[in-house]
């Protein structure tokens, strides 16, 4: 079984779920993952081999002596640290993008923007999680037959279809999940309940997650005086937002473009609460609209829009009768696009075939 080397800076952070499923299930090819530092959330991700080298000198040695044949890169920075090791080796090397590595980087540091275009003369594969980053990714210098779009993948046994939660007295449940960073929207969505609080009082709108802007959404929460119905839960394990999945009337993430250029990818959460059967408004960002199809799998509305939102989601509750067809085809999009194992074979297949051409 061919041994491929999966390079991931730090290994893994908890958002990061959707690397970790493409490392399993593979049957033709063997992952073993290289960090550079002791790795983490190892109860969230169990995982073996994993390798720690501090210090990346006699890396092509130690590749040749692992048997190594492939090596992938996530993230493009990565990618550039890989590229004189793949050379040295002979190895082929692939660079996954995900979201910042090709925007608010980009637009940060133009010496990495200038480095990118040598990685994508040498570099032999490129992959990506939409159709937008692949623009992106050719404006930037890359050739377009060097990039396979692999889609991030959910596991859907994980996921079954749930049956709709009952509403009781007015009391709508709103889950969002996500890293309280600006380009997650947290304090566009905030904005927005207030309007959703007035029209609907005994509405709640619980936020799983953590970061650098939970101070400032504390006390946006506390200018709003929403303290009883906005409820800052924290990172909570996978399971437990499974458990607030399945809780909740209706998904809500609000994405934008930060000031600094960063972007998403496709958030995992959204393909989760559709495959779920809960209805999803999010934002026309990034990869977003290749998911959610405005009025066919979920609700869109414009980046940094808090009236639009709000009025969106009054929209949506007042809509319940919708919600069983609109739910269906959401769950269908994401069986037909967004199962892993479809999109982990698609990947299995892309280092068979740059093994080959080496």
């Amino acid at each position: 079984m061919h041994r491929v080397l999966v390079y991931r800076r730090k290994f893994l952070p908890r958002s990061e779920t959707f690397i970790y499923e493409q490392l399993l299930g593979h049957q033709r090819v063997k992952p073993v993952v290289l960090t550079r530092q002791r790795p983490f959330n190892r109860k969230q991700f169990p995982y073996s081999p994993v390798y720690v080298r501090k210090a990346m000198a006699g890396l092509s040695g130690w590749l040749k002596r692992k048997k190594i044949k492939c090596l992938h890169a996530r993230f493009g920075p990565a990618g550039l640290e890989l590229l004189p090791y793949a050379k040295k080796a002979g190895l082929p090397l692939i660079t996954s993008f995900h979201g910042f590595d090709a925007t608010k980087r980009v637009r940060e540091n133009p010496g990495y923007r200038r480095s990118l275009k040598r990685l994508f003369r040498k570099g032999k594969a490129f992959t990506v999680v939409s159709n937008h980053m692949k623009k992106r990714l050719i404006r930037l210098g890359c050739s377009g037959d060097k990039i396979t779009l692999i889609r991030s993948g959910i596991d859907l046994r994980k996921f079954p279809m749930l049956p709709p939660q009952p509403v009781h007295d007015g009391e709508y449940r709103l889950l969002s999940v996500g890293r309280l960073t600006e380009k997650k929207g947290m304090d566009t969505l905030i904005q927005a309940f207030v309007q959703v609080h007035k029209k609907h009082p005994k509405a709640k709108l619980i936020i799983v997650g953590d970061g650098e802007k939970k101070k400032k959404l504390r006390s946006m929460i506390k200018k709003y005086k929403l303290e009883k119905q906005v409820v800052l839960k924290g990172a909570l394990p996978h399971q437990a937002v499974q458990r607030e999945l399945a809780r909740c009337h209706l998904f809500v993430i609000a994405c934008k473009t930060a000031k600094n250029g960063d972007q998403e990818g496709i958030p995992n959460v959204l393909m989760e609460a559709m495959a779920s059967g809960r209805p999803v408004i999010s934002t026309y960002h990034a990869g977003i609209p290749e998911l959610v199809e405005h009025g066919e799998s979920g609700y869109l509305v414009p980046e940094r829009s808090p009236a639009k939102l709000g009025r969106m989601i009054n929209h949506v509750l007042a809509s319940a009768h919708e919600w069983p067809e609109m739910t269906a085809r959401a769950r269908m999009k994401v069986e037909k696009n967004h199962d892993i194992h479809q999109q982990r074979l698609k990947l299995e297949e892309l280092y068979l075939r740059v093994m080959k051409k080496r």
